[in-house]
């Protein structure tokens, strides 16, 4: 894996760090979850807000390019924040960034929203178990049809989560995977660090202005394929391209919309697709952009192959013409990376 991938995979991996998020609107609940594991998961979104803590992280995706994988090394103060450095790339050491302690009221665990993943799997309590030294409850999240989506080792002693298991829709086939190899826990601790690395003059928009947007001309579909849901909106105001935020509480994309029509030599490395004029690249995260109607649109996000496709049909699609050169616009594929965390201002010293 090349250490321009490894720095779109940090700002896409590790999404639940500090990140703001709007209310989430959640649909109705007709099952019925265990009341044990629902009081575990809460416990698990909030103690990174009370447990402060160093620990080796280690994040792995499987699909069609193989296995894909990182270390990180993370030192977490509960009262500012964390300091993630990525491991294991000797032509960029001492690589790090600082992600702000999240201000938000709506609970994630990992970077989805725990309401949307209690409105969308049923949740069971699978009792006690052990993982690297230390004493853990076991959380599953299973489908409708009863295959298991999700498992969740929690820390019984602090609540942090400790890893985390999805799985593809037959219930067997991992697709990714973020554990803890070691973990220490700190006593209430001040980090010094370099000001936190936000991107500029990205807003929120907020879910009240989505119809407004509609009328507009902008794609912003409340529900996708595998049971995703819309649950914020933010816009750069220097260009004016806009940012969609989906999840079902496990897997997250973002799609990113922007007026004028696609560079082809803004994709050069992905791979064609069945549809033409659709690029599309596997990783962490996958990407996938095409342009129709006057917008370029760029998905990144952590799907399996078979459910990203489904996602990217949704959508509208034109037959590609020639361009012109003053027709042409680049994705911002490297300026994207820094909406999703400020650890895609990695980039430049990744490579």
């Amino acid at each position: 894996m090349s250490l321009s991938r490894l720095a779109v995979l940090v700002s896409t991996a590790l999404i639940g760090f500090g990140l703001p998020a709007s209310a989430v609107a959640v649909p109705a609940v007709s099952k019925v979850d265990s009341p044990t594991a629902v009081n575990w998961l809460q416990r698990a979104a909030a103690a990174p807000n009370r447990v402060s803590y160093r620990g080796t992280q280690i994040i792995t995706a499987w699909g069609p390019q193989g296995a894909s994988s990182a270390m990180f090394e993370i030192v977490h103060a509960a009262s500012q924040g964390s300091e993630i450095s990525v491991l294991g790339s000797s032509s960029a050491p001492g690589a790090k960034a600082f992600v702000q302690r999240a201000t938000t009221t709506s609970a994630a665990i990992d970077g989805g929203p725990l309401a949307l993943l209690q409105a969308t799997y049923q949740l069971v309590d699978k009792c006690c178990t052990d993982l690297i030294g230390r004493t853990a409850v076991l959380v599953e999240a299973l489908r409708d049809d009863k295959t298991l989506a999700a498992r969740f080792w929690i820390d019984k002693a602090t609540g942090l989560l400790l890893q985390r298991q999805l799985f593809s829709t037959d219930g067997k086939t991992m697709v990714r995977a973020t554990m803890f190899t070691e973990l220490e826990i700190e006593g209430s601790e001040f980090l010094g660090h370099l000001p936190p690395m936000l991107p500029s003059g990205v807003e929120a928009v907020g879910m009240g202005k989505v119809d407004n947007l509609r009328s507009q001309g902008w794609v912003c579909a409340p529900d996708l394929p595998a049971s995703l849901k819309l649950y914020d909106v933010h816009q750069d105001t220097s260009n004016g391209s806009l940012q969609f935020s989906y999840s079902d509480g496990l897997f997250n994309v973002s799609l990113f919309e922007q007026r004028g029509v696609m560079d082809p030599a803004a994709v050069a490395g992905f791979s064609t697709t069945d549809s033409p004029g659709v690029y599309q690249r596997y990783g962490m995260p996958s990407y996938v952009v095409w342009s129709s109607g006057g917008i370029v649109y760029t998905l990144i996000g952590d799907l399996p192959p078979d459910q990203l496709g489904d996602v990217v049909r949704a959508f509208p699609h034109d037959v590609p013409a020639g361009l012109s050169a003053i027709q042409r616009l680049g994705t911002g594929l490297a300026k994207i990376a820094t909406w999703l965390t400020p650890m895609g201002a990695l980039s430049p010293k990744l490579g």
